[in-house]
C-alpha cells in the first residue's frame, strides 16, 4: 500500500471514529404541552415496558401537585396521574420496587415550612399510602429500590435546621423506617445521591462543610449493609461550593460523582457571595482513594445533574450550558472517556429559562432517556417537562 493509501485509510478510520463518538439526534422527543409551568425531574424504564416519569404542575391560582407520567416505548402517553393537596408539593426522584409498584420522593410545603414527603402508588398509578416524616427530617434528595419490596431514601436529618446531619435510612413496602445512620455529625452535610453495591454495600456522595460556613466539600462514603461507614473520601475546594449531584459506579469498581463547583468571585464569607458555575467530576476508588478531579470551566456557565455509563464503557453527562456572549444556553449533554476527557457534546434546543437536563438513563436498547427540565420556581410562569429518547452512539 503506497503512501497515499495508508493517509486516505488513516482519515477514513478517523471519521469513522469521530461520528461514531458524536452524541446523535433524539429518536422521538416529546413535551407536556400543558399550559403552565409544570417540569419532570426523574425516570426510570418501567418494569412493566417503557418509561415513567416523575414531575409537578403548577397551575394559575393553584399550588403545585406531583406528577407521575408513564410513556410508551415509542413515546406515546399511556396515563398520567395528579397526587397532591392544597399545599405545594416538589418531587425529587422515583423508583420501581419489585412488585412494580412506585415510589415518589419530594417536599410538601406546610405554612411555608418543608415536609419531607413519600407516595407509593401502584404499578397503575393508584396511590397505597403516603407518609410524612418529622419534623428532624429536614430534607430527602434520592432514593433506590432493594430487595422484597424495600427501598432506601438519603438526604438529612437534625434537631436543629441550620445545622444538618448526612442521613440514609432503609424502609419497608409500608414506608416503616428499619435502619437510619447519621454521618459526620460534627459537620453540616446532606446526602445527594446513593447506589446500591454488588457486595451489598452502599455508596453515597454527600455536600458537607463547617456549620454556619458558605463554603463546602463534596464527601463520598462506602456503607454496610448494617448502616455503618467502612470509609470517607472528603475531596476538599477551599472557598468554593460544590454540590454533588450524582454517584456512578465505574465498569473499572471505582465511583464516579458529577455535580457543580460554585468558584467565588468575592468574598466567600459576604452576606450574598456571587459564583461561577462550572462542572465538576470526581473518580473515587473502590477503596476511597481519590484519582482525580476535574473542572469543565469555559466562557459562562456549566453544571451536571445527572451521569450514566454507556455500553463502550463512556460516560454521558446531563445538565446545563450557559454561554453568556455567544447566547448558548440549554439543556446540555458531554460525552466523556474513563478519565474524564470530552469525547463531544449537545446543546439540547432551548425551550425555556432555568431548563435543564434533570436525569439521564440508560434503555435496555442500548439507547438512553433524558428528562428536564428539573425543578422550577412557582414564579416561572411558562415551562413544558420533555422527554428525549436516543438511540446508541
Amino acid at each position: 500500500m503506497n503512501c497515499k493509501s495508508i493517509i486516505a485509510v488513516t482519515t477514513h478510520l478517523l471519521i469513522a471514529l469521530y461520528l461514531s463518538a458524536q452524541i446523535p439526534d433524539p429518536q422521538w422527543n416529546k413535551q407536556s404541552g400543558a399550559g403552565g409551568c409544570d417540569f419532570y425531574t426523574d425516570v426510570i424504564e418501567d418494569a412493566n415496558g417503557g418509561y415513567t416519569v416523575c414531575g409537578a404542575l403548577h397551575i394559575a391560582g393553584q399550588s403545585l401537585d406531583f406528577q407521575l407520567i408513564r410513556f410508551a416505548e415509542n413515546g406515546d402517553v399511556l396515563w398520567t396521574k395528579t397526587i397532591g393537596t392544597e399545599n405545594k408539593e416538589i418531587p425529587k426522584r422515583l423508583t420501581q420496587l419489585s412488585d412494580k409498584s412506585y415510589v415518589l420522593i419530594g417536599t410538601s410545603h406546610e405554612e411555608n415550612t418543608p415536609v419531607c414527603l413519600l407516595i407509593r402508588l401502584d404499578e397503575k398509578g393508584e396511590e397505597l399510602w403516603r407518609k410524612k416524616l418529622g419534623n428532624n427530617y429536614l430534607a430527602v434528595e434520592d432514593i433506590i429500590s432493594l430487595q422484597e419490596r424495600s427501598f432506601a431514601i438519603v438526604g438529612s436529618k437534625s434537631q436543629d435546621s441550620a445545622h444538618p446531619h448526612i442521613w440514609m435510612a432503609t424502609l419497608n413496602e409500608q414506608g416503616e423506617i428499619t435502619l437510619e445512620s447519621s454521618f459526620m455529625t460534627d459537620m453540616s452535610g446532606c446526602a445527594r445521591s446513593i447506589k446500591k453495591l454488588p457486595d451489598g454495600d452502599f455508596v453515597m456522595a454527600a455536600q458537607v462543610s463547617q456549620p454556619g460556613k458558605n463554603n463546602c466539600d463534596i464527601l463520598a462514603i462506602r456503607i454496610s449493609c448494617q448502616g455503618k461507614a467502612k470509609w470517607y473520601s472528603w475531596i476538599k475546594t477551599p472557598d468554593q461550593k460544590v454540590w454533588p449531584e450524582c454517584i456512578c459506579c465505574a465498569p473499572d469498581s471505582c465511583f464516579m460523582i458529577v455535580g457543580w463547583n460554585g468558584k467565588c468571585l468575592g468574598d466567600i464569607h459576604a452576606a450574598d457571595p456571587i459564583f461561577d458555575f462550572d462542572l465538576v467530576l470526581n473518580k473515587i476508588s473502590c477503596s476511597g482513594e481519590i484519582l482525580w478531579t476535574k473542572s469543565i470551566d469555559r466562557e459562562g456557565s456549566e453544571g451536571g445533574n445527572a451521569l450514566t455509563i454507556r455500553p463502550d464503557g463512556t460516560f454521558i453527562v446531563a445538565g446545563i450550558k450557559a454561554t453568556s456572549f455567544l447566547g448558548k444556553i440549554g439543556p446540555w449533554l458531554l460525552n466523556i472517556d474513563t478519565n474524564g476527557n470530552e469525547i463531544s457534546e449537545s446543546l439540547l434546543r432551548l425551550r425555556f429559562n432555568n431548563d435543564h437536563a434533570s436525569r439521564i438513563i440508560n434503555t435496555a436498547d442500548g439507547g438512553f432517556v433524558v428528562v428536564g427540565p428539573g425543578i422550577q420556581e412557582e414564579t416561572n410562569s411558562r415551562s413544558d417537562g420533555w422527554i428525549l429518547k436516543f438511540g446508541g452512539l
